[in-house]
């Protein structure tokens, strides 16, 4: 019964941890005054997001990572409490009221599945205990794979100390809540008001796979792509771009750059797109911004490898002796591409979001609608992207392809969501 207490208030208080009452503030100095409501929330979450990574790189115990986003829960919400602000709350609160009956659905499919897949088991889960255990970034050298990047690992652990149970799954199940928030950030793109529950249920059950929620890293990424797609349909959706989506983009990507190896490339291709765009559209002052946001993503993670002394190179993939000559050998090139391009295409059959929005682009296509080229683009690098990847593996290179080629591709799948958000929006107004 306890335990099923702690489920059910679990979302409730995340949900309240979405307000920020000096945020809302905001509208009035903002760029475009119809911000949407959710985007506040939205916001909210990345600030306490990297305030809690900036934090985590300072090696602060986990128990003071937590009192710090206490303190700034309490400052930026009860510092002007008053009966309006509750009523409006509560207002706001009903809104999502189905959105925490799915979350209790999917929570009781992971509670009673409560077992770690491989990855989740010997590497993911290990360094969640380290950080829970507060035993810091020493410790994890004497991980296996210690340099992989903690961001992920720490959010486990601190939904894992928060709880008075003290079960780790509560660390996953904030997995699920981004997923699920995810999912509901990309519906709120689409214009049609009447269908919008309909395809929170329809995209939440095509994405879901309770393997997904099993320890490993991929979910959490995928998520936080859906956030990014999010932003740059917003940015480039206008000419001009908005500097409040500007300010999302740059947070969630510095979030997206500490949570896999592949992260660098999602960053390095959202930024090379939008900056593009902003640039021939003559946005200097955006541009500027952008820059900075990029130039200080890089530099925080330069700072903690240099302070920690961690390779944060994929070593994994290239220990031994790496052969550059092979990079340009032609037959080797033909063989390994061939041999990726058929797994590529088991890929795509094996995710339903892949067979949905190619298939939403085909009619696009066919019926000669206008897509967004930027979107394409990002679309067409992600793809090619899984090429070289992949290529540029010389030890155990079929092994890698067959077992991390799917995995690869759900973490950038979630992107395409966008396509078929635009086709709803141009045929169901």
């Amino acid at each position: 019964m306890i335990e099923l207490l702690n489920i059910i208030f679990f979302p409730l208080l995340l949900i309240l941890f979405l307000n920020n009452h000096f945020l809302f503030g905001l509208e009035n100095y903002l760029t475009d005054k119809k911000i949407e409501l959710f985007d506040i929330y939205i916001l909210n979450l990345f600030i306490i997001l990297n305030i809690i990574l900036i934090l985590s790189i300072f090696d602060i115990l986990l128990i003071n990572i937590i009192y710090s986003v206490l303190i700034f829960f309490i400052i930026s919400n009860f510092s002007n409490w008053n009966i309006k602000i509750i009523k409006i709350n509560l207002k706001r609160f009903s809104k999502y009221i189905f959105f925490i009956i799915i979350f209790y659905i999917l929570s009781i499919l992971i509670v009673s599945n409560p077992d770690l897949d491989w990855d989740g088991k010997f590497h993911w889960y290990k360094r969640a205990l380290s950080f829970y255990q507060d035993m810091g970034y020493e410790n994890l050298k004497n991980l296996p794979k210690y340099e992989y990047p903690h961001f992920g690992s720490l959010l486990w652990a601190i939904f894992w100390k928060t709880n008075s149970l003290g079960y780790e799954y509560f660390g996953r199940l904030f997995y699920l809540f981004i997923y699920l928030l995810s999912i509901h950030s990309i519906i709120e793109l689409v214009q049609n008001q009447k269908i919008k529950k309909y395809l929170f249920i329809a995209f939440t059950i095509i994405c879901f796979d309770i393997n997904h929620f099993m320890g490993n890293q991929d979910i959490l990424l995928f998520s936080l792509v859906i956030f990014i797609a999010r932003y740059t349909y917003l940015i480039l959706l206008k000419k001009k771009a908005n500097l409040y989506y500007i300010f999302q983009f740059i947070l969630i990507n510095n979030i997206i750059f500490w949570i896999k190896y592949e992260s660098f490339v999602y960053v390095l291709i959202f930024y090379f797109i939008i900056l593009i765009s902003v640039y021939l559209s003559k946005q200097n002052r955006s541009l500027i911004i952008l820059l900075s946001g990029l130039v200080f993503s890089i530099i925080l993670k330069i700072i903690f490898q240099y302070t920690y002394k961690i390779n944060i190179d994929p070593s994994f993939q290239f220990s031994g002796n790496y052969n550059l000559a092979e990079l340009f050998n032609f037959q080797s090139f033909i063989i390994k591409n061939l041999f990726i391009f058929k797994y590529y295409i088991f890929s795509l059959f094996k995710n339903p979001i892949f067979i949905i929005s190619y298939f939403i682009l085909l009619i696009m296509f066919l019926n000669k609608k206008k897509l967004m080229k930027e979107n394409l683009i990002i679309f067409l690098l992600f793809t090619l992207s899984t090429f070289f990847i992949f290529y540029i593996i010389q030890n155990d290179f079929q092994w890698h392809v067959v077992n991390g080629i799917s995995r690869y591709m759900f973490q950038y799948s979630g992107f395409s969501l966008i396509f078929i958000v635009d086709y709803l929006n141009k045929n169901f107004k």
